[in-house]
């Protein structure tokens, strides 16, 4: 069954570096990989007790496991501590009347 996940990926890491734009664009080759349709945001976080610049990306699919792998691979790139992970009912779409999904 579907869901809808919505995964926050902090910038900020804990050697005190910063997830630049052009790096986050490098990133979003593994989100564009893995999953067909996708959406970005620029929201504000915090961890720890420390804002910081996030990136929410919001995605519905069956497959939790890429989701999760999705997740743990900026862990592993940017040596973060964890990567929020919401999970909700599945997003509906409005289509054209000719398309069913």
């Amino acid at each position: 069954m579907k869901q809808t996940y919505q995964m926050y990926f902090g910038r900020s890491t804990p050697n005190g570096k910063y997830v630049t734009d052009d790096v986050w664009e490098s990133f979003r080759d593994v989100l564009s990989m893995t999953f067909a349709g996708y959406t970005v945001q620029d929201v504000q976080g915090a961890w720890k007790g420390v804002q910081e610049d996030t990136k929410l990306v919001t995605v519905t699919t069956k497959y939790r496991d890429k989701v999760e792998d999705v997740c743990q691979a900026y862990i592993n790139i940017f040596n973060q501590d964890a990567v929020g992970l919401q999970v909700s009912e599945p997003m509906s779409f409005v289509t054209k009347q000719s398309e069913i999904y």
